[in-house]
């Protein structure tokens, strides 16, 4: 019996590895996230992907990789709009608002591409929100010897026809009153 040569299987590992590769990057919607159009097609796609990829299933998670990406890549459903609120004198006032021309205080930081990246979410806010919430409340309030609290949060918002419309519902607050650590 001979030997396979190194050539031989390592293009038969590739050859398993682009199978592989390709029957997990089956653009399939989530569990629960099928559009009735799709339900009949994915009843009888996903049992085949999930039997070819139960053997390996462990590769991707030890190694930390995986083939599924979107082609045609689209704003998430849940959006939001950050809020920063001074309370000083019995009410609150609005600071800043993400897209208000009108209430741009520390807009400048705010916007910036790497400081967005902890406060913009998702469906659900960065592990890195809450850090930023409590630094950045505290330096608000170093800036504003008159506020006695300051507030973040995240309104809901709509967005049609590339118009923004707020829900009121608003979500992730952090508030930091002076004096408090």
């Amino acid at each position: 019996m001979r030997r396979p040569r190194w050539p031989e299987l390592r293009a038969a590992l590739i050859a398993v590895a682009i199978a592989l590769g390709l029957v997990e990057g089956c653009p399939i919607p989530p569990r629960g996230e099928e559009r009735p159009w799709q339900r009949g097609y994915v009843a009888a796609v996903r049992p085949v992907q999930e039997a070819v990829l139960a053997p390996v299933a462990w590769i991707p998670r030890a190694l930390r990789f995986s083939q599924r990406w979107a082609l045609f890549q689209v704003g998430a459903r849940e959006r939001f709009r950050l809020e920063v609120e001074g309370h000083a004198g019995g009410a609150w006032v609005l600071l800043y608002r993400a897209g208000d021309g009108d209430r741009r205080a520390y807009a400048d930081l705010l916007e910036h591409r790497r400081v967005q990246g902890a406060w913009n979410p998702t469906d659900r806010p960065s592990p890195r929100y809450a850090p930023f919430a409590a630094w950045f409340t505290a330096r608000v309030l170093a800036d504003h010897p008159e506020l006695d609290a300051v507030r973040i949060r995240q309104e809901r918002i709509v967005v049609d026809q590339g118009e923004v419309t707020g829900t009121g519902e608003r979500v992730f607050a952090y508030t930091r009153l002076r004096g408090a650590r």
